[in-house]
């Protein structure tokens, strides 16, 4: 089977694509199947392409690694394409979605739920267009499922999260080096990949964007430096009101400055461990004690003592 006209088309779509393993090819080693895999098999010896780097849209480079072998599957990478694959999976098992969200479907729709159901629930669920979300190019895979393909914003960083574990996966960017899918023309044990229109790739709608976004990182807890007081009350009152998260931050700074303010360490260890323990401490007087010394430490290095 010669499969460059499709790697050809795929580049036209303006993918960045690579070879992956033939149908059939099993590896030496297990005897396991590997023609999703990104691996090309020599004569001699199995090897594994580093397929983030070699994901290409040079039209010249496509043509002579399929020249090389015509067989080869194509594997679709989603960072540099600039894209988000939805993977709707066929049911597995009967009663999949109990214990998630979408459970009630299989009151509807009976034991076997499949991706493409659930994704218009999900859809319907945040007010998405159904018909909209569909307008897109849609490959049919081996396995009977359906790969759905949009156009993902730029600089706009990807959760690898399931949307619904088992049935509903997605390929982006996320990672270091997103996800890949196989392209259409691609044959599997399991059968073949075929374009189910020639749509373009539509954007992706902003609920799909946001639902598939990944989440920011909580905010760091503000964190006030002890008030060097002269004496020890003030830095007392520093770990005894230290915002949640950062009692063990504001420990660590009121020791530094007790010993930049020449309290006494014995002094320190009791009114800031007293203050520590007070305050729910993880590791108690203990650990208080040992953080205490760790600042004077730090303090009388960066004073030169």
């Amino acid at each position: 089977m010669n499969l460059i006209s499709y790697a050809v088309t795929a580049v036209q779509q303006g993918f960045h694509i690579f070879p992956c393993n033939e149908a059939g090819t099993r590896c030496p080693q297990s005897g396991d199947v590997i023609d999703k895999q990104p691996h090309l098999l020599t004569p001699v010896k199995p090897y594994k392409i580093r397929w983030g780097e070699e994901a290409t849209n040079d039209l010249d480079r496509v043509i002579e690694v399929w020249s090389w072998s015509p067989a080869a599957n194509i594997g679709v990478a989603c960072k540099p394409s600039g894209l988000l694959v939805i993977d709707c999976d066929i049911a597995k098992l009967p009663g999949q979605l109990k214990g998630t969200q979408f459970a009630q479907l299989h009151e509807s729709l009976g034991p076997m739920v499949d991706g493409h159901d659930v994704l218009k629930a999900v859809c319907e669920l945040h007010g998405g267009d159904w018909a909209e979300l569909n307008d897109t190019y849609r490959v049919c895979t081996g396995s009977m499922g359906l790969h759905l393909y949009y156009r993902w914003p730029e600089g706009v960083k990807a959760s690898q999260a399931s949307l619904v574990k088992g049935v509903l996966d997605i390929r982006c960017n996320g990672g270091e080096r997103g996800g890949y899918v196989l392209g259409a023309g691609s044959i599997t044990s399991k059968g073949s990949y075929i374009a189910e229109n020639a749509t373009p790739v539509r954007d992706a709608p902003r609920w799909l964007v946001e639902l598939c976004r990944e989440p920011a990182p909580p905010p760091k807890p503000l964190f006030a430096q002890p008030r060097k007081t002269g004496g020890i009350s003030g830095l007392v009152d520093t770990v005894l009101t230290a915002p949640d998260g950062n009692l063990s931050n504001a420990l660590f700074w009121a020791a530094r400055a007790a010993c930049s303010d020449g309290i006494d360490i014995d002094t320190a260890i009791d009114q800031l461990g007293a203050a520590y323990v007070t305050a729910h401490g993880k590791g108690g007087y203990r650990q208080a004690e040992s953080s205490v010394r760790s600042g004077y430490r730090n303090q009388q290095r960066k004073e030169g003592l």
